[in-house]
């Protein structure tokens, strides 16, 4: 009995592990200027000002590990409004996936992307966009 007992708690215990192992990890997020051969060329500061007028592009860079055959969405927010959601189908242990936005004058807030996994934030980042006069 003692042993069937302890039997049953550690196939819980190797399952629990395994399935925990399974939800993979992100391992990078940041927002960049661009992205080039697949890895940002810079990380913009928590507050992105720019001349009144202009356009900016903002990357949103994310390495993504141990989610193969899952979707992860990029849900861009103004001051927590959903503005764009963007699906990738992961296809490999490492896999390297960005989006952008482009803002234009009347878009300054505060913008955050939420990295979603089967509706679950799995982690998020935000910054000031601030057009200046």
């Amino acid at each position: 009995m003692h042993h069937t007992f302890v039997r049953s708690l550690l196939l819980c215990f190797t399952l629990f592990s395994t399935a925990a192992l399974a939800e993979g990890t992100v391992a990078r997020a940041q927002f960049a200027s661009e992205v080039l051969d697949r890895e940002p060329i810079d990380e913009l500061a928590d507050v992105i000002k720019v001349e009144y007028g202009e356009i900016q592009r903002v990357y949103f860079y994310t390495d993504l590990r141990d989610m193969q055959g899952s979707q992860v969405i990029h849900l861009w927010k103004l001051d927590g409004e959903v503005q764009a959601e963007v699906p990738f189908d992961i296809g490999g242990d490492r896999w390297r996936v960005w989006s952008s936005k482009r803002l234009m004058p009347g878009f300054d807030g505060t913008w955050s992307v939420d990295i979603v996994k089967d509706g679950v934030v799995l982690e998020s980042r935000s910054f000031d966009y601030v057009d200046e006069w």
